[in-house]
């Protein structure tokens, strides 16, 4: 079974450089704590100080224990039970999962990730998740079955691979209607909190920066 994960960690303003040269330097080990670990697929994305991880592996609990001058470059991040250097971030949205019956990803496909940020309006975030599971359980409209969005706070970090794949199993979608909004452009840009130079309800996304990947031997 492949379980899916998305992660969020900081690093200081302004050592993004520094930070890249680390990732290069440290290549081969982060490679074998990955694959010490169960991870299939290990990428990494940068957003001017952020930096936001998608990885499948084959434990539903995921533990990164990278190369300590990895983990010292990051900002802890409070949690309840201490200090975390990735912090887990809540599946809101999934075009379809990873299912026993079905064969997740051909090996030798291609594949070229894309990821991309935007933050929600706080008042409007119960509105998101709510035509998000909608539009995800009704199972009807699907359109790249590796397309997913994950949140902390009011932070969304979506994932996608190109060529798009369509899973059109619907077999176990929770609703059975088909009352998905059609105007659905118009109706999330106004979910969007807008960036400091106004807000393009067409592209309110913006694309992160690929800087570290890591396929295992088997996916590639």
């Amino acid at each position: 079974m492949i379980y899916r994960h998305q992660l969020k960690a900081r690093i200081d303003k302004g050592s993004s450089d520094a930070f890249s040269q680390i990732l290069i330097e440290e290549k081969e080990q982060i490679a074998v704590s990955l694959r010490g670990a169960g991870i299939n697929l290990f990428k990494l994305f940068r957003f001017d100080h952020l930096l936001f991880v998608y990885a499948e592996s084959i434990d539903p609990l995921l533990t990164l224990e990278l190369p300590a001058k990895v983990t010292s470059a990051l900002i802890d991040s409070p949690g309840d039970f201490g200090d975390r250097k990735f912090v887990p971030m809540l599946d809101i949205f999934h075009d379809a999962i990873p299912r026993v019956e079905s064969v997740w990803r051909e090996p030798g496909a291609p594949i070229t990730s894309l990821a991309s940020i935007v933050y929600l309006r706080p008042e409007k975030y119960c509105s998101y998740v709510f035509y998000h599971f909608q539009l995800q359980e009704e199972g009807l409209r699907k359109f790249n079955k590796r397309y997913i969005i994950g949140a902390l706070e009011n932070c969304l970090f979506s994932y996608q691979e190109l060529p798009a794949v369509i899973d059109t199993t619907n077999h176990d979608r929770v609703l059975h209607s088909n009352v998905s909004p059609e105007n659905w452009v118009e109706l999330m840009g106004e979910h969007f909190q807008p960036w400091p130079e106004g807000l393009d309800i067409e592209k309110p996304w913006k694309s992160m920066e690929e800087i570290f990947s890591y396929v295992a031997a088997s996916e590639i």
